[in-house]
C-alpha cells in the first residue's frame, strides 16, 4: 500500500514538473514573438541572448537569430557576445575545440570594444576550454590577458575566478606548490565577495592538490568544507565533485569500501548532471577499488565504461587512467600479454589522441582563418556605419549650431536696431522739447516788449557795438524774429550748413550759447 502511495506521488511529481516545464517554455516562445517583432536594434540582440540565458542556454535557435539580428546591423558587441554564448555553450556540451573556435571568433570583435567586462569572461573562458584540451601553455597565456584586464578595472569577481582557472593549469602540470598559491589567493578574494560557490570550487581544489601531495588528513579537511558548503549552496542538487575527490581521497589512503562507497555516491549525479569528465574518472577508478576484493568482472565493466566516456569527450588524462586500469587488471589475471597489450594501447591512443587534437586543432585554425576575412568584412563594414553615424551626428549639431548663431544673430540685430531707432526717437524727442522751450521764452520775451510798450527789438543800436559781417547781422536779424535754420536758409538762398556757420560765428562773436542768451543779448540784458 506504501508502495502504491510513493508510486502515484511520484507520478503526479513528474506530471508537474512536465506541465511546470511546458509552460515555462511556451512562455519564453511568448516573449521571443514579441522581441521578433520589435526593430532591428543592439537592445534587440540583448534581449534575445538574455532571454537564452533565461532557458539555461538551452536555445541555440535564440543564439543564432541574435547573431543574425547583429551581423544584419553590424553591431559588433552585439555579435562578440553571441560568438561568446556559441562558445559557453559548445563548452558545456564539451565540444572544446568548436569552444575554442568561437571565443576565438568573439576575441576578433572584441578587439576595439568598450566592453571589457565580455572580454575579460571571454578570455577566462577560452583559457578554461584550451584547459580542457590540455594546451596548458595557451590557456596560461589567455588566462593572463583576462586577469590583467580584471586588475585593471578592480573586478574581484573575475579576478578570483582567473585565479582559479591559473591554479588548475598548475594542477595539470603537476607544480602543486604553484597550484595552492592561486587557488588560496582565490579562495581569500572569494571571502571577501561573499561568494559561496567560488569558497566551495577552492575547498575542493585545495582538498585535490592535497590528495596528490599526499597529505591526507588536509585534504580531508578542504574536501569536507567543500562538501558541506555545496550541500547548503545546491540543497536540491547532490555534489558529486565533492563526492568523487574524497572517493580518490580514500582510495589513494588504501580504504577502497569507503572509496567504492563515495564512487557509487558521485556517480549517478555526475550522470544526471552530465560531467562526463569526472563521470569517467569516477567509473575507471572505482573499478580499481573492486580489484583488491578480486571483483573482476565489476572491475573491467567500470573501467571499460569509463573508457568508452572519456573517449567521447578527448580527456586525455582519462583516456590514459583507463588504459593504466586495464594493464593492472589484466596483471590481477596473470594475463600479462593482454597487461602488455593495454600498455602499448595506452601509449598508442594517448599519441592518437594528441595527434586528433592536433589535426582538429589544425581544422580549427582553418575554419578560423577562412571566417577571419567575413569577419574582417563585417568589422570594416561597421567601422564604416560608425563613421557615418559619426559624421551625420556631427553635421546634425553643426547644422544646429548654426542654427543657434543664425537666431542670436538675428536677435541682436534686432535689439541693436531698435535700441538705434529708440535713440533716434529719443534725441528728436529732445530736440523737439527744446525747440518748445525755445519758442516758449521767444514768445514771453514778445510779451515783455510788448508790456513794455515796445513792438519792435532796436537791433540797429546793439549791432553798431558787435563786430559781424553782414550776412552775419542778416541771420542774426531774422534769428531774432524767430526763425528756424530751415527758414533762414530758405529766405537767404544760402545752405543749412552755411546757416549753421554763421550761427556758430555769432555765438562765439557774442559769447552766448543758444538763441535765447542771443534775443536776450540784443535787448541788452
Amino acid at each position: 500500500m506504501n508502495w502504491l502511495k510513493k508510486s502515484l506521488l511520484f507520478v503526479i511529481s513528474i506530471s508537474f514538473f512536465l506541465s511546470f516545464g511546458q509552460k515555462k517554455l511556451e512562455n519564453l516562445d511568448s516573449l521571443y514573438s514579441q522581441i521578433l517583432k520589435t526593430p532591428d536594434t543592439p537592445k534587440k540582440v540583448k534581449a534575445i541572448l538574455d532571454l537564452n540565458l533565461k532557458s539555461h542556454y538551452l536555445r541555440p535557435d535564440f543564439v543564432e537569430k541574435a547573431l543574425e539580428t547583429a551581423t544584419k546591423i553590424y553591431d559588433i558587441d552585439g555579435i562578440a557576445q553571441a560568438y561568446n554564448t556559441k562558445g559557453f555553450m559548445a563548452k558545456r556540451k564539451n565540444d572544446f575545440l568548436k569552444s575554442v573556435e568561437y571565443y576565438k571568433r568573439a576575441l576578433g570583435f572584441l578587439e576595439k570594444s568598450s566592453d571589457t567586462l565580455l572580454k575579460t569572461i571571454c578570455l577566462n573562458n577560452l583559457g578554461v576550454s584550451l584547459r580542457k584540451l590540455n594546451d596548458e601553455k595557451m590557456a596560461y597565456k589567455y588566462y593572463v590577458q583576462a586577469l590583467k584586464l580584471a586588475k585593471r578595472n578592480k573586478n574581484n569577481k573575475q579576478i578570483a575566478r582567473i585565479l582559479n582557472g591559473i591554479g588548475n593549469v598548475f594542477v595539470n602540470t603537476e607544480e602543486y606548490k604553484k597550484a595552492l598559491y592561486y587557488f588560496k589567493k582565490s579562495l581569500d578574494l572569494e571571502f571577501k565577495n561573499k561568494n559561496l560557490r567560488g569558497q566551495e570550487y577552492n575547498f575542493a581544489n585545495i582538498g585535490e592538490v592535497y590528495i596528490y601531495t599526499k597529505q591526507y588528513d588536509s585534504a580531508e579537511h578542504y574536501l569536507k568544507k567543500s562538501l558541506n558548503l555545496a550541500k547548503i549552496i545546491y540543497q536540491s542538487r547532490q555534489p558529486g565533485i565533492e563526492y568523487n575527490l574524497l572517493a580518490y581521497l580514500y582510495k589513494n589512503k588504501g580504504d577502497y569500501l569507503q572509496a567504492i562507497y563515495y564512487y557509487d555516491q558521485a556517480i549517478p549525479i555526475l550522470e544526471k548532471q552530465n560531467i562526463k569528465r569526472y563521470t569517467a574518472n569516477s567509473y575507471i577508478n572505482r573499478g580499481l577499488s573492486e580489484l583488491p576484493f578480486k571483483r573482476f568482472k565489476e572491475a573491467k565493466r567500470d573501467i571499460q565504461k569509463g573508457l568508452v566516456i572519456a573517449k567521447s569527450i578527448n580527456s586525455k588524462e582519462n583516456i590514459s587512467l583507463a588504459y593504466e586500469a586495464l594493464v593492472q587488471y589484466y596483471s590481477h589475471l596473470n594475463d600479462y600479454k593482454k597487461a602488455l597489450d593495454a600498455h602499448i594501447m595506452a601509449k598508442k591512443f594517448h599519441d592518437s589522441i594528441v595527434n586528433v587534437i592536433a589535426k582538429n586543432s589544425i581544422i580549427s585554425t582553418q575554419i578560423l582563418y577562412e571566417t577571419k576575412e567575413k569577419d574582417e568584412k563585417i568589422k570594416q563594414l561597421a567601422y564604416e556605419k560608425e563613421l557615418e553615424k559619426s559624421a551625420s551626428l556631427r553635421n546634425y549639431w553643426l547644422m544646429i549650431g548654426i542654427a543657434v548663431f543664425s537666431s542670436l544673430l538675428i536677435l541682436f540685430l534686432y535689439l541693436f536696431f531698435s535700441l538705434r531707432r529708440k535713440n533716434k526717437d529719443l534725441e528728436l524727442e529732445q530736440k523737439n522739447s527744446e525747440i518748445h522751450s525755445y519758442v516758449l521764452k521767444i514768445k514771453e520775451l514778445e510779451q515783455q516788449m510788448k508790456n513794455n510798450g515796445a513792438t519792435k527789438i532796436d537791433i540797429n543800436a546793439k549791432l553798431k557795438e558787435m563786430d559781424l559781417t553782414k550776412r552775419e547781422i542778416d541771420v542774426l536779424k531774422l534769428i531774432a524774429e524767430g526763425y528756424t535754420n530751415d527758414q533762414i536758409a530758405e529766405k537767404m538762398f544760402i545752405s543749412k550748413n552755411t546757416v549753421k556757420s554763421h550761427i556758430k560765428n555769432i555765438y562765439l562773436k557774442l559769447d552766448v550759447k543758444n538763441r535765447i542768451q542771443v534775443v536776450k543779448k540784443l535787448q541788452g540784458n
